[in-house]
């Protein structure tokens, strides 16, 4: 019954542990800690997608802040893949 309980204590630990930097809603990357871990772990290709996935979808007034850094990154992706067809 202890292992159990440890198991059930330990686990959701774990798995938030296992979440990097990419992983932080665009709404927390503006927090110091989160933002300077991000800056340390994004490419300078990764860094001018999410900027200007951030910049474009701020001024159409659209962006979704609950999106991850991840998922924005993919999302402009897309976009300019669909743009140069």
């Amino acid at each position: 019954m202890k292992n159990l309980l440890l198991a059930c204590v330990c686990f959701p630990l774990l798995l938030a542990a296992c979440n990097g930097p990419l992983d932080v809603t665009l709404a927390d990357s503006g927090d110091p800690v989160k933002g300077e871990a991000l800056k340390k772990t994004l490419s300078p290709e990764e860094a001018e997608l999410l900027v200007s996935y951030v910049a474009q979808h701020t001024m159409a007034q659209d962006i979704d802040y609950k999106m991850t850094v991840k998922q924005a990154i993919a999302a402009r992706r897309k976009e300019l893949a669909n743009n140069r067809k």
